[in-house]
């Protein structure tokens, strides 16, 4: 009751009234700009999102903001749909537009209109929230941030986006809490969207991805080249991959300049579902990948342990190309990346090692509920695994090596 009385007394407070801790709160309501306000606002102010829906993409640019929305389902920020009968809007360049496209390598370089979000928080100067609406559409992210100390997306849902529904970047102590993410594919050249939760390049990230369900991307949580969190308690079906962590010592956001060591998470009381959608990976398409329920990749001191992996089986299009990366249940991979990928001057990845596997139940993956990369593979990308890697009380029945089970 006292909850519930708060929240109206703030429901109540008019646009620009002072809120808890010296912000003002910004209403906006459908017909209203959300841009608009986000440039009024100050670090520290609320944007206050009415019912209905906002065909917008907002670029949050050095500021600390708290954007809720009336409820997930009930606020929907949206772009104009696109595919193969409708093209891409153009749109106006702002700091936000540009920074995505001085990064993103498989977009147009000629055009901005590819690297659109629905809320896109540039290098804010304090912790940013999200909560309580819905981001559809958007040919980037639904919900991005870039070097954020502090970043908090909860009870929010995201449908069709290109890249990823919920990113964070070059961030650290990140949220990610109790959203529902869903993939549209559109076919070519676009297919499904690169990830539905995904954080990059973040060192000291202090990630916690908890309560989240992804459904329909290439990868369902994709941790890349970041390191420090923990992933517990989500559910990832339908996409390729379902959970990737993944150290290509290539940093992307802000540039290549960087080497982040990815590892040091601990995924924890997962489901990993038939994850069993046909995806062609890689910048050049050269990974072609089904049916992996859990991977490892060059990372290190990664726990994985009491998830749920099952029914995860590579699904092979008719005379499409085979799956050449290790699929099954779980995989721990050493992978060497193709030549020409690294930065120049910029040492390969490691080797995947010091992984604890322990009291997981995997059942009705194929080839193998749990792969580990030899010391003398057939796969020329791959090598073979590190030291520390110790497998032991889990529920499965097929491994390769043999023996794991």
């Amino acid at each position: 009751m006292v909850v519930l009385a708060g929240a109206l007394v703030l429901a109540a407070l008019p646009a620009g009234t002072a809120a808890a801790r010296g912000g003002s709160t910004h209403t906006v309501n459908p017909g209203e700009s959300i841009q608009a306000a986000v440039d009024r606002a100050a670090s520290g102010d609320t944007i206050r999102l009415g019912a209905g829906t906002f065909t917008e993409a907002v670029c949050i640019d050095h500021k600390a903001l708290k954007i809720v929305g009336a409820g997930m389902g009930r606020t929907t920020i949206t772009w104009p749909d696109w595919g193969q009968a409708a093209p891409l809007p153009e749109v106006a360049t702002n700091p936000c537009w540009e920074a995505h496209e001085r990064s993103d390598a498989e977009g147009n370089p000629r055009t901005l209109a590819d690297d659109v979000s629905g809320l896109f928080f540039l290098y804010p100067d304090g912790p940013v929230t999200v909560s309580s609406l819905s981001t559809r559409n958007h040919p980037a992210n639904g919900i991005v941030a870039w070097g954020a100390n502090g970043f908090d997306v909860h009870a929010t849902s995201g449908t069709g986006h290109e890249r990823y529904g919920i990113s964070a970047a070059a961030s650290t102590n990140i949220r990610i809490a109790a959203n529902v993410e869903k993939g549209v594919d559109r076919g070519a050249p676009w297919y499904a969207g690169t990830g539905g939760i995904g954080i990059g390049d973040s060192n000291g990230a202090n990630a916690r991805i908890t309560a989240n369900w992804v459904q329909g991307y290439n990868l369902g949580i994709f941790i890349r080249e970041s390191r420090g969190g923990r992933i517990t308690g989500n559910t990832v079906t339908g996409n390729c991959v379902g959970v990737l962590m993944f150290d290509d010592a290539a940093t992307e956001v802000p540039d290549a300049t960087g080497n982040v060591q990815g590892g040091d998470f601990r995924i924890t009381a997962n489901a990993a579902v038939a994850n069993n959608r046909y995806c062609l990976a890689g910048r050049d398409g050269s990974q072609v990948v089904s049916g992996v329920g859990m991977s490892v990749t060059n990372a290190d001191h990664v726990t994985i342990r009491a998830n749920t992996v099952t029914g995860n089986r590579a699904n092979v299009p008719a005379g499409a190309a085979p799956v050449n990366y290790p699929g099954g249940g779980l995989s721990l991979v050493t992978f060497a990346p193709p030549p020409g990928t690294l930065p120049e001057g910029v040492p390969g990845p490691g080797p995947v090692e010091h992984v604890e596997v322990t009291a997981n139940h995997f059942a009705d993956n194929a080839p193998v509920d749990i792969f580990v990369t030899p010391g003398e593979p057939a796969n020329p990308f791959l090598g073979p695994a590190g030291p520390g890697i110790v497998i032991r009380h889990n529920l499965c029945s097929t491994s390769n090596p043999g023996g794991l089970c």
